[in-house]
């Protein structure tokens, strides 16, 4: 083809006849037409004629504008004179979108190719013209499949971000609640629904109990309520024969609508089942006002939804049960501690006030040194139940003041050890409720080890505190031990780091054997706000 234009741009001697050029205009491999300088057509081959569906003699004497739809007509006409003015060769693909009128009106896209001969009876315009049509569709198949591609990268790059977003959730202390209302929001987005919800299969007069629903309210679905919109006792038979087809409701054959609500029709409905181990809870639901049918991906996608619901579900069961348990297991060590120390110290009281009316008679002195034993075992005693009370009541640690807190355990403690222990507190405020609690059970701690393990002849506790930083320190007298010889079964070391490193505090322990134990917590609110 660009040999053919070069040949017909190249100007003809002024000797040939220009019956060479219409032989050469008819062996073009290419759709040619000749025109003069004023537009009418002077020649036209075979292949020019069948791509406009005309006969070649019609086309003879026309304006070189009937190719071409009326609306472009008077344009092409400007730019024809102007062409004439300034002739120029155009080759083809010259990037213009041009379009070819045949002799019914039918339209296609066409590229033209420009030249001219100068002939003794003026300009000659040769048109080389090439149907692109197939191009074209070829074109906008791949313009649609990279827009189909584009959207599938984006609605795949919106589900990661929303698999992102309930896992950060499903990782988090955020309630059930939540978790199940941006299930159920983002499911309605990604799937298109017009609504979303969950249920939990119930056992009383309603078969199903609305737990989470997006574009719906429970009221206006009462009629799933009463079970007509969805059977989820045979998902659950369907979902037991491991038939993915049957647990997947596709209500899209027809356009009747399936249930009316809140004022609108629904004709399609999307039913996953949530399965927690081997027990069908509920299901999650996406309804739809228009029937349709639902692709394979938008099934999966589903799927993926109702198994992060029961995961979320599944997760609040296990932390109700974890919760229950760290209950059960506080209760225990506080009754441990009730027969640890308080039991054995009012046995010990007990012993000394049944032998004391005999010493008061033979040995005065001794039995005042029993009565003063006496009464520090029973203040111990009383002390210890204050303690045991206040952790039976958590939000109690938040009220009490730090000191009065100190108190407590060192009475306890002083009880129990039958050592004097001496309490010293500088407050200048009271520090954050959190770090309170913090050294409430770092001192405590510390001191049950004194009472057991120690052999301490003396202890001290001393507090400096405001609401900006806090020092505690607990030291003692006794036998010590080497820190590198601590086994992990030695739980208290651990429980005293935690509790530091909760508030972002410095915890040191100095001991050594023979050489007492030290143990000090040191809390700056600055240090905490740049962690």
């Amino acid at each position: 083809m660009d040999e053919v234009q070069s040949a017909l741009a190249v100007p003809l001697l002024e000797s040939r006849s220009s019956r060479l050029l219409w032989r050469l205009i008819e062996a073009s491999p290419v759709a040619v037409a000749a025109s003069s300088q004023d537009g009418k057509i002077l020649y036209v081959n075979q292949k020019l004629a069948d791509l406009f569906d005309y006969e070649a003699n019609e086309l003879i004497g026309q304006e070189i504008e009937i190719l071409m739809p009326e609306r472009y007509r008077a344009d092409h006409r400007m730019y024809r004179a102007s062409f004439t003015e300034n002739p120029r060769t155009r080759p083809m693909g010259s990037g213009l979108d041009l379009v070819g009128r045949r002799r019914d009106g039918s339209e296609f896209p066409i590229e033209v190719g420009l030249s001219y001969y100068r002939s003794p009876n003026g300009l000659i315009i040769l048109s080389a013209v090439t149907d692109i049509t197939r191009r074209k569709q070829t074109e906008e198949l791949l313009e649609r499949r990279v827009e189909e591609r584009t959207r599938e990268i984006e609605r795949r790059r919106r589900v990661a971000d929303s698999l992102r977003d309930i896992l950060r959730a499903l990782n988090s202390n955020r309630p059930l609640q939540e978790i199940l209302d941006l299930i159920v929001a983002q499911a309605r987005e990604l799937l298109r629904a017009d609504a979303s919800a969950i249920y939990q299969l119930h056992d009383e007069e309603k078969p199903l109990r609305f737990q989470a629903g997006v574009g719906i309210v429970p009221e206006h679905f009462s009629v799933v309520y009463d079970g007509e919109g969805v059977d989820l006792a045979a998902m659950q038979r369907r979902e037991q024969s491991g038939d993915l087809r049957e647990i997947i409701l596709n209500h899209s054959e027809s356009a009747t609508p399936l249930f009316y609500a809140g004022g609108g029709a629904y004709c399609a409905q999307l039913a996953v089942p949530l399965k927690l181990k081997d027990e069908i809870y509920g299901g999650l639901m996406l309804y739809y006002r228009e029937p349709r049918r639902f692709s394979p991906e938008e099934i999966e996608l589903a799927v993926m939804f109702g198994d992060q619901a029961a995961l979320a579900i599944d997760n609040a069961r296990l932390r109700i049960q974890a919760e229950r348990a760290a209950v059960a297991a506080e209760r225990n060590r506080i009754a441990r501690d009730l027969h640890d120390s308080v039991t054995q110290t009012l046995f010990s009281a007990s012993l000394i006030a049944e032998v004391l009316p005999r010493l008061i008679q033979r040995q005065p002195e001794e039995s005042m040194r029993r009565l003063e034993e006496l009464r520090q075992l029973t203040r111990g005693a009383l002390a210890e139940m204050r303690t045991l009370l206040l952790e039976l009541r958590p939000a109690t640690l938040m009220e009490v003041s730090i000191e009065e807190l100190l108190r407590q355990l060192t009475e306890a403690a002083r009880g129990r050890a039958r050592i004097p222990i001496e309490l010293r507190i500088v407050s200048d405020g009271e520090p954050p409720p959190e770090v309170k609690v913090a050294c409430y059970y770092v001192a405590q701690e510390a001191l049950n080890n004194v009472a057991k393990h120690a052999r301490a002849q003396s202890a001290e506790v001393s507090l400096i505190c405001s609401a900006e930083q806090a020092r505690l320190c607990v030291y003692d007298d006794g036998q010590g031990f080497d820190l590198k010889a601590v086994t992990p079964e030695h739980m208290g070391l651990a429980i005293m780091r935690e509790r530091a490193e909760s508030i972002g505090a410095t915890l040191t322990i100095d001991s050594a054997p023979n050489a007492g134990t030290s143990v000090t917590l040191l809390w700056s609110k600055t240090d905490t706000s740049s962690v």
